[in-house]
C-alpha cells in the first residue's frame, strides 16, 4: 500500500509545528475508520427504502401559504394606516374645477365620497391652490349652481400658501344641480362673479 505524503509536504513551511501537528492527529482519525463493507445485504437495503422520512413542516405549500398570509397582513394595515393617517377619503367622483378670467391662475379639485346611507351625508374634500388669501370679513364659498344660481352652499373656507384642503359635508341630492362654483364674498355683500367651476358629473 502506497504511504500517503506528510502533512508538512501538503501545507508548505508557512503553518506553526503545533497546527502540523493536530492535522496529522485529526488524518490520522480519518484514516482509521473502517472503509464500506464489500457487500450490503438486499435485505438492508429494502429496509432502508421503505423507512419514511417524516415530513418537513415548511413545505412547498405551507410555505405559499404563509406567504400569502403575510402579504394579506401587510396589505391590511396598510389600509389601516390610510384611514388613521390619510385625510383623505374614498371618493365615488373627482371633479377638477376650472378657472374663470376673474382667477386664471387658481385651480381646484372637489372629491365626493361615497353617500352615508344612514345621514344621508355626503363628505367632500376640497383642494385649492392659486386663490390669495383674504383679510377682514371676505371668505370664499363653494356652491352648488342651479339654472345659473346660487343654490346651496356647502362651506365656506380661506386659503394660505400652497394648497389648502378643506372638508365638508353636504346632505344634498347632488344630481339636483348643474354646477360646483368657488367664488368670493363677504357677510355683508353679494357674491363676486364665479372664479371656478365645474359641471355636476
Amino acid at each position: 500500500m502506497r504511504k500517503p505524503p506528510d502533512i508538512r509536504e501538503l501545507i508548505g513551511d508557512d503553518v506553526p509545528d503545533e497546527q502540523v501537528d493536530e492535522l496529522r492527529r485529526v488524518d490520522r482519525l480519518l484514516r482509521s475508520v473502517p472503509g464500506p463493507p464489500p457487500h450490503v445485504s438486499p435485505r438492508l437495503t429494502q429496509a432502508v427504502t421503505s423507512l419514511t422520512l417524516p415530513t418537513p413542516f415548511w413545505n412547498r405549500r405551507r410555505m405559499a401559504l404563509a406567504v400569502a398570509l403575510a402579504a394579506a397582513l401587510a396589505a391590511g394595515f396598510f389600509g389601516i394606516g390610510r384611514l388613521t393617517s390619510d385625510p383623505g377619503v374614498n371618493a365615488r367622483a373627482t371633479v377638477p374645477l376650472h378657472a374663470t378670467e376673474a382667477a386664471p391662475e387658481a385651480a381646484a379639485v372637489v372629491q365626493v365620497g361615497e353617500r352615508d346611507e344612514k345621514s344621508g351625508n355626503w363628505e367632500l374634500i376640497l383642494e385649492v391652490t392659486g386663490l390669495p388669501k383674504l383679510s377682514g370679513e371676505r371668505y370664499y364659498t363653494l356652491w352648488l349652481e342651479k339654472d345659473g344660481e346660487y343654490a346651496a352652499t356647502c362651506g365656506s373656507f380661506n386659503v394660505g400658501e400652497g394648497t389648502t384642503t378643506v372638508r365638508m359635508t353636504v346632505s344634498y341630492r347632488l344630481s339636483q344641480f348643474d354646477a360646483w362654483v368657488i367664488s368670493e364674498h363677504g357677510d355683508d355683500t353679494e357674491p363676486e362673479p364665479n372664479l371656478l367651476r365645474a359641471d355636476v358629473a
